[in-house]
């Protein structure tokens, strides 16, 4: 999910970068104050290796550098955003609902930081203020559509045992982006909660026939076969678990005989 997260900043801070590199600043060389022109650039930079960092899972480093781009420009409302999803992938949840506040008071209708904190939210079964976090998230117009919070609003639906919930707001971001492999793998999951296979076996499929291909997808596509009796298929999708993620939770799960944990 993290990655997911810090790829939809990594357009921004690219075009941030993009924006401030054209030409450089004119600097009065007898002044040693900075320009805020260079400030930005600087907290910038900052700011795109805690990213960096951050999608390679060195929590610490990238917390180190985030800091550092706060301290440069404290209106700088990405960073706040990033510093939250690092004490996210840290479990400090309490300072990265502090980190989601500040960016909020900052920005209040940054669709992005809406849907992270509603995840973050939903992850901490506080399901009723995230639901109505990755709302405000949904109706805020964003370039990339409503797909990310109507896929976490289904998510967290399907959490907290709502599936009628979870359906129509899964079904809502299909309809949106059919081919979205977080859409799909929650689609099927959903059904196979419900005891839909056939349904679930269709969602399954499609991920695991494309390049979103995951352990996950691999495994719960092996528990679908063999509530449905296929001992092919589930051979099938066991040996490529096996064979493409062999240090996997979900291959130990299946060793386990954790057919319907």
């Amino acid at each position: 999910m993290t990655r997911l997260l810090v790829a939809a900043l990594s357009g921004l801070l690219m075009l941030s970068a993009c924006s401030s590199s054209s030409a450089p600043p004119q600097v009065n060389r007898s002044s040693p104050e900075p320009t805020p022109a260079a400030a930005d650039k600087r907290s910038a930079l900052r700011l795109r290796l805690a990213t960096q960092y951050l999608e390679a899972r060195q929590y610490p480093v990238a917390l180190t550098e985030v800091e550092q781009a706060i301290s440069i420009d404290r209106s700088n409302v990405d960073a706040y955003h990033v510093r939250a999803l690092i004490y996210m992938g840290m479990n400090q949840n309490a300072q990265a609902e502090d980190s989601f506040r500040t960016a909020l008071n900052m920005r209040p209708n940054d669709p992005d930081v809406l849907n992270n904190y509603g995840s973050l939210l939903c992850q901490t079964n506080r399901y009723a203020d995230a639901k109505a976090m990755l709302e405000r998230a949904v109706q805020v117009p964003s370039p990339n559509g409503p797909v990310k919070p109507l896929t976490n609003l289904g998510n967290c639906d399907l959490r907290n045992g709502n599936l009628a919930a979870a359906e129509k707001n899964l079904q809502t971001a299909y309809g949106y982006d059919r081919n979205d492999p977080s859409v799909l793998m929650n689609l099927a999951q959903l059904y196979f909660k419900r005891g839909d296979m056939g349904q679930a076996r269709q969602y399954a499929g499609r991920i695991n026939g494309s390049q979103f291909v995951s352990a996950q997808s691999l495994w719960l596509g092996a528990r679908i076969a063999h509530r449905q009796g296929d001992a092919q298929a589930q051979g099938a999708l066991v040996s490529e678990l096996r064979s493409r993620f062999p240090d996997s939770r979900e291959l130990t799960a299946y060793e386990r005989g954790a057919w319907d944990e």
